[in-house]
């Protein structure tokens, strides 16, 4: 309300106090009638005007309420007028055109009540809200009637409805407002209360007035006059605010309010008939037979409604008979897995958040392990999903033998299975119950349809509170760890630290970055010779650097995550286009240039028709086929699926080269039948040659081996001299190490000039 509005409130509700003041104090009845016509004039115009100012900002249903609760306060005022015209003309027959007004006016606040009911209540509680309402307003007409009937038995039957008309349609426009709370769920504010306590008042006020009617009792300028006054200016206050707005926190009692509504209504019925039995004596006429109609309308339809909620009570009662039967059944598709009838992660995680409560109370540790199943998916791709379902309920059972009462063990999902252990005295016992799991996991598997077949796990431990205080974090340990046991080479287990979850974060955060990183900003090709017993340049290496906001990230760091996310195909493809260009750049420069060596990806291997892909970058960039080599790990040279397209580079012109050569499984015959011209000893035999007899011996062999097959052998890692001199006198050809060069950028390569004569370069001395 506005400060205009709340002044006008003030001085309008301080005239009629005078106004009700002066009408009590003087004595002449003619003075006292026009005082009380006065102030129900401004009171009921006053009521419209806060009714009509409601208007503003209201919307949808609410603004369709307010126009009919303004509608009626207008006809209420304009009623008013008509019965002032009705006084001081002298003519005021009953009923009157006055009537007509103050009627309609409660008769457009029950439409109003009624429109948003139908509204907003759902069909299938329309229909028994609405009988409702009928039984209701049935009882109340009769035990109105009761009440008159001792007074008014002699008047005319007609007179007498009208009389009635006045109290019924106003108690039961405020009934109405009153039902819309429990039925509508709205939240009950003051302006409802003082819109409601208004219709109210007006349907009070009326009813005595009929009463004092009956009896010749009316008195102008008595303070009970007021009460149309208190009722107008309650009814415009509570309509200028009033709001329908959803009570989210609606509480059980509104139900019942609505359940017990028929009771009330019989309840009343029978009383006006006990009331009715009592007055019978002073009643006449048709009077006691309408109200023995009404009694029995009242009564009839709450049997109607009632009978129609039978049906509905039996179906609910039919619903809760299923839903008692059914309910252990819900609760365990809930929370229980429905092939092993191993609890949920949902049932899990509760469990775990319930024990690391009752833990801290006791001050005591949880263990929390998370069970991985080792190349289950090749169980499932061999003999089908039934086997692999057979073999994870066997997989339950297995575990849950070996566990005791405080433990609980959950399937998460797939082939992963979490448990966890409560009372953990320490590492050693969990560790040894970790052991006693994988041994039970470990021995044959008989029964599942796949005949004498080992499939073990990998455990991953997380301790409460020693790694974590949430379930959260325990199982994001645990898991950090599993990934840890399986990277060190699986069946076996691995207590959670640190370090792994900070590894985790750093990975996913390069894989992130990779995928949002610039090729031509961000990354560079350096090149490492490779030199000749003769310390002549004959081969240069290719190698990726990538460095993110100034801060180099270590090849064997970021290649293996390209590799994972798949990005490593189109840095694949930079790579071999940008030492193509670096070829050409460089003989434009009149350089000559020897075979540059660029390493190729699994990934890479896997797409089609990469052989046609690289020669048709080559051919557009002017570089022939044969001055690149093409370096491929001895794994992936040895799976067959990449042999087609390893097939197709050699076709295509390129030389190919076995890189980490020792690495891998190779046999003589597989090697023999290899496109490749090279092999690359792996660092790893070079490093201890000088000190480890088995590396001597292996890298000569290798040499031997090569020397058979007529292949051309690099000793990559060379760093000293001893190293050179042992390999020379095991007959290695090429040498790549930071002894001869490091990787350089390309315009620190020392190329010669394309017409000079092959000469050893400056390096360093190998005396």
């Amino acid at each position: 309300m506005t400060g205009k509005e709340r002044t006008a409130c003030l001085v309008g509700c301080a005239l009629v106090a005078a106004l009700i003041l002066a009408a009590w104090l003087v004595r002449a009845p003619a003075t006292k009638t026009l005082l009380d016509n006065l102030q129900w004039t401004l009171s009921f115009g006053g009521s419209a005007w806060l009714a009509w100012r409601g208007l503003a900002g209201a919307s949808g249903a609410e603004r369709s309420l307010r126009r009919a609760l303004f509608a009626g306060a207008l006809l209420i005022f304009l009623g008013q007028l008509a019965w002032d015209l009705q006084v001081y003309s002298g003519w005021n027959p009953f009923p009157a055109p006055a009537d007509v007004f103050f009627l309609g006016a409660a008769s457009t606040w029950i439409g109003g009540w009624l429109a948003v009911i139908v509204q907003r209540l759902p069909r299938e509680r329309l229909m028994p809200s609405l009988l409702d309402i009928g039984s209701a307003l049935s009882a109340l007409i009769a035990a109105i009637l009761t009440l008159y009937m001792p007074s008014g038995g002699n008047v005319q039957f007609s007179v007498l409805i009208a009389l009635v008309a006045y109290p019924v349609l106003f108690l039961l426009a405020a009934g109405l407002g009153v039902l819309m709370v429990p039925a509508l769920r709205l939240r009950f504010g003051a302006a409802h209360l003082l819109t409601l306590a208004g219709m109210t008042g007006y349907g009070y006020a009326w009813m005595q007035w009929n009463l004092y009617f009956l009896d010749g009792a009316l008195v102008p300028g008595g303070l009970f006059n007021a009460s149309y006054s208190l009722a107008a200016l309650m009814f415009g206050l509570g309509v200028r605010h009033v709001h329908l707005e959803q009570d989210v926190r609606a509480g059980v009692w509104r139900e019942r309010t609505m359940a017990y509504l028929p009771l009330v209504a019989m309840s009343l019925a029978l009383l006006t008939l006990v009331m009715l039995f009592r007055s019978l004596e002073h009643g006449a006429g048709i009077a006691p037979r309408v109200v023995f109609a009404c009694c029995l309308l009242a009564l009839g339809l709450t049997t109607l409604r009632q009978t129609l909620m039978v049906g509905v009570l039996e179906r609910l009662r039919d619903a809760e008979r299923a839903i008692l039967r059914n309910e252990t059944q819900m609760y365990r598709l809930a929370n229980f897995d429905a092939l092993t009838g191993l609890p949920n992660r949902c049932l899990f995680e509760s469990r775990l958040e319930h024990g690391l409560r009752e833990a801290n109370q006791r001050q005591t540790r949880v263990a929390v392990m998370l069970i991985d199943l080792d190349h289950f998916k090749q169980i499932n791709d061999a003999f089908g999903h039934h086997v692999g379902d057979r073999l994870l309920r066997e997989v339950a059972d297995r575990l849950q033998a070996c566990l005791q009462t405080d433990a609980t063990l959950a399937r998460m999902g797939g082939d992963e299975f979490m448990l966890m252990l409560e009372w953990a005295r320490s590492r050693t016992d969990v560790a040894a119950l970790a052991q006693a799991l994988l041994e039970a996991l470990d021995r044959p598997w008989p029964d599942t349809g796949m005949g004498q077949q080992f499939v073990g796990a990998s455990i991953g431990i997380s301790m409460h509170p020693d790694d974590a205080g949430s379930p959260v974090e325990l199982i994001r340990n645990a898991d950090a760890a599993l990934n840890q046991a399986k990277s060190d080479g699986r069946g076996t287990y691995r207590f959670y630290v640190q370090d792994y979850t900070d590894a985790t974060r750093r990975k996913l955060a390069l894989r992130s970055r990779l995928h949002l990183a610039r090729l031509e900003e961000e990354f560079r090709l350096v090149y490492q010779p490779q030199y000749d017993q003769q310390r002549v340049l004959i081969g240069l290496e290719a190698l990726l650097r990538w460095t993110v906001d100034g801060t180099s990230v270590p090849p064997d760091e970021f290649i293996p995550i390209a590799e994972e996310s798949g990005v490593i195909v189109p840095i694949g493809d930079w790579v071999f286009a940008s030492a193509c260009r670096q070829i050409v750049a460089w003989r434009a420069q009149g350089l000559r240039v020897p075979p540059v060596s660029v390493n190729v990806s699994a990934r890479q291997l896997a797409e089609p028709d990469l052989a046609g892909h690289f020669a048709g970058i080559a051919r557009d960039l002017g570089v022939d086929p044969a001055d690149l080599t093409l370096e491929v790990t001895e794994s992936q040279l040895l799976d067959a699926r990449m042999l087609p397209s390893v097939e197709a580079l050699r076709k295509a012109g390129f030389s190919l080269s076995m890189d980490d050569f020792g690495t891998g499984q190779s046999s003589l015959v597989k090697l023999k039948m290899l496109p490749v011209s090279e092999l690359k000893i792996d660092k790893a035999f070079v490093r201890d040659i000088a000190t480890d007899p088995g590396d001597r011996e292996i890298c000569a062999t290798i040499h031997a081996l090569a020397g058979v097959l007529g292949i051309e052998v690099v000793a990559e890692g060379v760093e000293t001299v001893e190293q050179f001199d042992l390999l020379v006198a095991m007959g290695c050809q090429r040498f790549q190490g930071w002894l001869f060069a490091a990787a350089m950028p390309p315009e620190q390569v020392p190329l010669p000039v394309a017409d000079a004569m092959p000469a050893a370069r400056d390096t360093p001395s190998l005396a």
